[in-house]
């Protein structure tokens, strides 16, 4: 973890935090790509597939989260939880992108999102089947050992640019914009505008766990999110694992109105 150094504000202990986050994340991912062939999928109430690795990638960042941190919270998809009055949060999503990882596909991942005293703090983000790591602190960012940057050149009119959206946007938005791509994990959508590949992403509604860990690396690359509806997002709202009422977006703060201006809910 170079490039990181404990401040005032950042603490040494909390510098392991995230150390430890990364390597249990790397270890959950060698344990999801050893046993995709071995699956056992049942569906949600909401039609979602939920396999027998997702719960095993959770139990097994609960038990290293209880055992290093006993007086931490837990809210896991899953609902693995583990509730007390301690000031840190772990949102776990065991893997973003169930979809893409029983179909074969590369882009999903495990995420760990860290909120201290209700604020979103630190976090992972990690995709196995290549290699990728996102992670930040405070208001550092970073893909795998590269500094995450504010974009100096965020254009629509780049050829280049796109915006990342759920596979079933087009039947809930009408979005005026060239290029579109759906990848099967909002985690992915959402580190990929921090880094600068996409030049925006919308979300469905959705759950603490789905975004925690990608939002230090928001403030460090200036992307702004906000709900599409133009209402300033607040994690400590979906903090009792409610999901979020109504869709949000993530862009650059530069053009992230010119780009909610593109996107109409039908």
């Amino acid at each position: 973890m170079a490039g990181i150094i404990a401040t005032q504000t950042q603490q040494p202990w909390e510098i392991d935090m995230l150390r430890l986050a990364q390597d249990w994340l790397r270890e959950a991912g060698e344990f999801a790509l050893a046993q995709r062939q071995s699956l056992n999928t049942e569906y949600k109430e909401d039609h979602s597939p939920v396999t027998n690795v997702d719960k095993g990638v959770e139990s097994m960042l609960v038990k290293h989260i209880s055992q290093s941190y006993p007086d931490h919270q837990i809210l896991s998809e899953e609902g693995s939880n583990q509730n007390n009055n301690g000031d840190i949060l772990w949102a776990i999503d065991p893997i973003d992108g169930t979809r893409g990882y029983i179909s074969g596909l590369p882009a999903w991942g495990i995420s760990a999102g860290i909120l201290k005293q209700g604020k979103a703090y630190a976090g992972c983000f990690f995709m196995p089947a290549i290699g990728e790591m996102y992670w930040g602190i405070d208001n550092k960012g970073f893909f795998n050992e590269q500094p995450i940057l504010p974009s100096k050149n965020a254009n629509p009119d780049n050829p280049m640019a796109f915006i990342a959206v759920p596979s079933n946007a087009h039947t809930h938005y009408e979005i005026s914009f060239r290029r579109l791509r759906s990848l099967g994990s909002t985690s992915a959508h959402l580190a990929y505008v921090a880094r600068g590949v996409a030049m925006a992403a919308v979300t469905r509604p959705l759950y603490i766990w789905d975004i925690a860990a990608t939002l230090p690396l928001f403030r460090a690359a200036e992307v702004g999110l906000v709900y599409l509806s133009g209402k300033h997002f607040n994690p400590q709202e979906l903090l009792d694992g409610s999901r979020s009422k109504e869709p949000l977006l993530a862009a650059p703060l530069e053009i992230i109105e010119l780009v909610r201006k593109m996107i109409k809910p039908k």
